[in-house]
């Protein structure tokens, strides 16, 4: 994909602006130049190629054809098979009736065929986002899922707005595979009491197994026994597509080949509604009879009217407003969308290919269907990494293809829920069960293990934390631990000191001088004069990977030369930016600056040499 340039971005370069030097503010500020700038700025934001940014579907739909539509019509329905049961299960998992996972199928589906700017991603409910709407609105009902739906599609459409995209770099791919993992177990031990068939409430990790094994007693061997034959079956059946037939032959155009190919294909990608299907109508035979499952039980029919969420509850008899509701969300008010945008960020860049995408314009078009899904009573949501390769496979050509996704989770509201009142419990846990094992990210350890150990640790610190304190505690851990690592870099960069024969002490800081490091660099030359110079040889400082300095850095620069300056010791700047020289010498202009160390020589030779008689 093509990147367009933000409309809010400048590529001016402004010089330092330090207090006292009004004559360079004065000039900033004129009134003639900001109601420039501004109308530079709205211009910008008018242009075909911001349109094109905001509105990606202009880029391809006049270029639509038949056979895009087939491609489309074939992914959109395969797509539809397996976010139809994955939809229910999730559903069940956030502590919903199922019906509201499929509100949260369709929305994103429809909306992300206008906003969205990868061909092949599938937006829509998540193992993560239902499990993490538990955990934060378990206690309020739906009122409240819905509610968190509004707000994190809200949050996620200003972050796309204002830019806010770049801050997922700063979470390291360690802290993103431990929390995945970890999710991925906390889900499937959720699943364990559906699947022996046991009614508990609890609170979770830990408490979950507890409980679990001090009641398997009262397991109902029934549920257990399916259970299992789905997860065996369903295990069995996802590695057909992947199967080198003997007896196909993948590269022949004839009629019957292509037709077992896709019969194959569809069995593996539609496996899950399959197997939801039979286990139906094996329960649906006992239908009047002693029922040995567990039900799903009713599930609302018809496609939900289009309403606000509700700003004020009533629980218990008792009327709680909106404010209330906010605080008993906590938390998860600010890391729902922030998971939302990990994972959809996440997933567009495993599937980038080397492309280039708009992050900024992803998390937009998330948000917009979280947002527009929220009036419809859809639970939060986001992309979805197996339905966005199966849509890859399945020779998907345009984001349209969400449109057939949409309509097929409608359709199925409309006509199919009274079939899904016989949907065992079991089943569905078996659903989740097999949907998040892919999510247990072991392959990372070993490249890392070999690379850099030491990564291994925000990872572990990440994966525990979420299993003992909860998912958002965990990630909280590991993000803190890479900012804490991050800022100590930043504060204490690496400073290399060589003594070049006698005639110099060289010192090379690895980035730049800025306030969080001003005082460790000063220090690490000030010990290379003194050590290794002995008070007497000049020392040269490196200035090749010094690419910014502020006011701070500046003071204390000033701060250093005054040093050996009353040492009678030469101090020497060589290779500095053109743009970094007014903010180092601002506040001392007897700073000896040399060009570049062919010019060394010369300026060792003449002792000390003002910036001004050099530069």
């Amino acid at each position: 994909m093509d990147t367009v340039e933000d409309c809010n971005d400048s590529n001016t370069e402004e010089d330092p602006v330090f207090p006292g030097d009004n004559k360079h503010v004065d000039e900033k500020l004129t009134r003639e130049g900001r109601l420039a700038a501004v109308k530079k700025k709205v211009r910008n934001c008018f242009t075909r190629k911001n349109l094109h940014r905001r509105l990606p579907f202009l880029t391809w739909i006049r270029s639509y054809s038949t056979s895009c539509f087939l491609g489309d019509l074939v992914s959109g329905f395969t797509v539809g098979l397996m976010i139809i049961p994955q939809g229910l299960a999730y559903g069940v998992v956030a502590g919903l009736t199922p019906d509201y996972g499929l509100y949260s199928a369709f929305c994103c589906s429809f909306l992300y065929v206008v906003f969205g700017s990868t061909t092949e991603l599938n937006i829509g409910p998540t193992a993560i986002m239902a499990l993490m709407t538990y955990q934060y609105t378990s206690n309020g009902g739906a009122d409240y899922a819905v509610l968190l739906c509004f707000l994190t599609g809200l949050i996620e459409v200003i972050a796309g707005i204002i830019n806010l995209g770049f801050l997922i770099n700063f979470i390291s791919q360690p802290v993103i595979s431990g929390f995945t993992s970890a999710a991925a177990i906390t889900i499937a031990s959720s699943q364990l009491k559906p699947l022996f068939g046991l009614k508990l409430k609890t609170q979770g990790l830990i408490d979950t197994w507890v409980k679990v094994i001090s009641n398997l007693g009262d397991f109902r061997w029934q549920d257990l026994t399916l259970g299992i034959a789905c997860i065996i079956v369903l295990s069995v059946m996802k590695p057909l597509r992947d199967i080198k037939w003997p007896c196909i032959d993948a590269k022949s155009k004839s009629i019957g080949q292509r037709i077992v190919r896709q019969l194959i294909f569809f069995l593996s990608v539609g496996r899950n509604a399959l197997v939801v299907i039979i286990a139906s109508f094996i329960a649906f035979s006992y239908d009047g009879e002693d029922q040995p499952f567990s039900l799903t039980g009713y599930v609302q029919s018809g496609i939900p009217p289009i309403s606000l969420p509700a700003f004020s509850t009533t629980i218990n008899n008792q009327t709680v407003t909106f404010s209330e509701m906010v605080s008993d969300i906590g938390l998860g008010v600010v890391m729902v969308p922030f998971i939302a945008i990990l994972d959809d960020i996440a997933v567009v860049s495993a599937f980038a290919k080397g492309r280039t995408f708009d992050a900024n314009q992803e998390i937009f078009a998330m948000g917009a269907g979280t947002l527009l899904g929220s009036f419809f009573g859809s639970m939060p949501t986001t992309a979805s990494l197996s339905r966005t390769a199966v849509n890859l496979t399945s020779g998907v050509r345009t984001p349209a293809g969400g449109i057939i996704t949409g309509i097929m989770v409608l359709l199925a509201l409309s006509f199919l829920t009274p079939a899904f009142y016989y949907i065992p419990k079991a089943t569905l846990a078996a659903v989740i069960i097999c949907a998040v094992l892919h999510m247990l990210d072991y392959e990372i350890i070993r490249p890392m293990w070999r690379t850099k150990r030491i990564d291994l640790l925000p990872l572990a610190i990440t994966f525990f934390g979420c299993l003992i304190w909860g998912l958002e505690w965990g990630i909280i851990l590991g993000i803190g631990y890479d900012l804490a690592k991050l800022l100590y870099s930043i504060a204490k960069p690496l400073v290399t000191t060589s003594k070049q024969s006698l005639r110099y002490v060289q010192v090379t800081p690895a980035h730049g001088i800025s306030f969080p490091n001003v005082s460790h660099i000063r220090s690490a030359i000030r010990r290379a004069g003194v050590k290794e110079g002995e008070g007497t040889l000049p020392v040269v400082i490196d200035c090749t990977f010094i690419d910014t300095a502020d006011y701070t850095s500046a003071k204390g620069i000033k701060g250093l030369v005054d040093d050996f300056k009353r040492r009678d010791q030469s101090l020497v700047f060589v290779g500095l930016r053109p743009t970094l020289q007014k903010t180092i010498t601002s506040l001392h202009k007897d700073v000896t600056l040399c060009p570049s160390f062919d010019d060394l020589d010369e300026t060792l030779g003449d002792g000390q040499v003002q910036n001004k008689e050099k530069m």
